[in-house]
């Protein structure tokens, strides 16, 4: 495969796992634990999505790196594409959240929000 053809598979798969890691994070759907775990301590340790993702990618990364490098004596396996997806994924995955939350809004049947039935009874009692 040629090299331009490459970048270009590359940049339309970025954008289709932005939106739909952006669509899970918005419907609160249990996605992978590489996923759901920055989603949830972002909500935890009040930071915002796009700086806890890219840390846990490139965390992960540095992991893999030293893995790779101490058990097989070199780096395989990390390429230029995951190099960069580690370093702007969660900076992708906040602007397309932003692009859906223009268009539409999500209300989540699995997680009770603050303005349900509770908040109605404690403002009533």
């Amino acid at each position: 495969m040629s090299i331009p053809l490459r970048i270009v598979y590359f940049v339309v798969s970025y954008v289709i796992l932005c939106f739909g890691i952006a669509l899970s994070n918005r419907c609160k759907l249990p996605i992978i634990p590489t996923d759901l775990f920055p989603r949830d301590l972002a909500e935890i340790i009040k930071k915002p999505y796009a700086r806890v993702k890219i840390t846990f990618d490139v965390a992960c990364l540095l992991v893999t790196a030293c893995m790779t490098y101490f058990a097989l004596g070199r780096i395989l396996g990390l390429g230029i594409g995951t190099v960069v997806a580690a370093f702007t994924m969660g900076k992708g995955v906040d602007i397309a959240g932003k692009l859906i939350d223009k268009r539409m809004t999500f209300v989540s049947f699995l997680h009770k929000e603050l303005d349900t039935e509770e908040s109605v009874s404690r403002k009533s009692a």
